[in-house]
């Protein structure tokens, strides 16, 4: 069988999380081999956490970067790691946050889109997924979201300015890059089901292993 890649972006808030699970559990109810696969995994956050302090790196610098693009690189080994092994692979994130944030605010923001872009393809080794789902949600639901689940948000005001930035630049990408655009302002089921039909028809024609 071969592999396939579903990569699923969507700002914080936009339900990504518990969307990507619940696909990963229909899809080896169906009998798919599938992993999911993110570029900063939770068992290794303490490790993430003990460099970025123990080195001092600040989001802005170079070093920051240079991490980061380690990490992508690493997923993109795992990624096609499991393809060779006929997995579905759902990415949790894919190369969005690298160009939104650096586009916009990052050390990179001074630089030219080509050099961005150069940067990401070494880190992405020129993999694209074979179908790319982007959650559009709004902003204030994306913070409700948020603090609903108990996260700190100092000033609600400044995040949303903040996020006003992120999310344009997101669909912007989202459109340029032709991925799937779901709304997922309504409830969960009616997110997870419009999900769930773009992904029939990518394994449709795709035998279980």
């Amino acid at each position: 069988m071969k592999g396939k890649v579903i990569a699923i972006e969507g700002i914080d808030g936009s339900g990504k999380t518990t969307l990507i699970k619940s696909i990963e559990d229909m899809l080896k109810k169906e009998f798919f081999s599938t992993i999911v696969i993110s570029t900063r995994e939770k068992e290794h956050e303490v490790l993430f956490d003990s460099i970025i302090n123990q080195y001092g790196l600040m989001p802005n610098s170079s070093a920051y970067m240079f991490l980061f693009q380690m990490l992508h690189a690493n997923k993109i080994d795992r990624v096609r790691k499991a393809l060779e092994g006929g997995k579905i692979v759902i990415a949790d994130r894919w190369d969005f946050s690298f160009f939104v944030y650096h586009k916009n605010f990052g050390f990179l923001s001074k630089e030219s889109d080509d050099l961005r872009k150069q940067i990401s393809r070494l880190a992405f080794d020129n993999l694209h997924p074979d179908v790319g789902i982007y959650l559009d949600v709004s902003i204030e639901k994306a913070i409700d979201r948020r603090l609903w689940r108990g996260e700190f948000i100092e000033n609600v005001i400044l995040e949303k300015n903040f996020y006003e930035i992120i999310q344009a630049s997101y669909k912007l990408l989202a459109i340029e890059q032709g991925w799937k655009i779901v709304d997922a302002n309504n409830g969960f089921e009616q997110t997870l089901t419009m999900v769930w039909e773009i992904i029939r028809e990518l394994i449709t024609e795709t035998p279980t292993k």
